[in-house]
């Protein structure tokens, strides 16, 4: 059987889907990377405006406590986001197995389909 322009052309389309896939999650995983920076960046912002409104409370002797538990509890909520995102993250990584070659989760320690020892 020789090999012809169809087959060249079902190959290609095959190859360029598998690109476009692979382009996909390189996108996601830079949005997530990007979401990941601005909530720790949010997440200082919190920390550097708690540390003023306890800086303002303690020299001018007013009472900021309210204005503070918002802060804390916004922080609180950023974190939360953080820890959510970052097992996002976690959950892409995989362990490819060197002997079979399978993909695993990145925290397993033995390969689901032939038990070899991951590293």
């Amino acid at each position: 059987m020789s090999y012809n322009f169809d087959n060249l052309i079902s190959d290609a389309k095959g190859i360029l889907d598998k690109a476009a896939v692979k382009a996909g999650e390189a996108v996601d995983y830079s949005k997530t990377q990007i979401d990941r920076a601005q909530l720790r960046a949010k997440i200082n912002e919190k920390y550097t405006e708690l540390g003023r409104l306890c800086f303002n409370m303690h020299e001018t002797d007013a009472d900021e406590t309210g204005k503070m538990k918002i802060v804390i509890n916004d922080i609180r909520s950023l974190n939360s986001k953080l820890t959510e995102a970052d097992k996002a993250v976690n959950a892409k990584k995989t362990k490819t197995c060197k002997f079979c070659l399978t993909k695993n989760d990145a925290d397993s320690s033995f390969c689901t389909k032939c038990g070899e020892k991951l590293f």
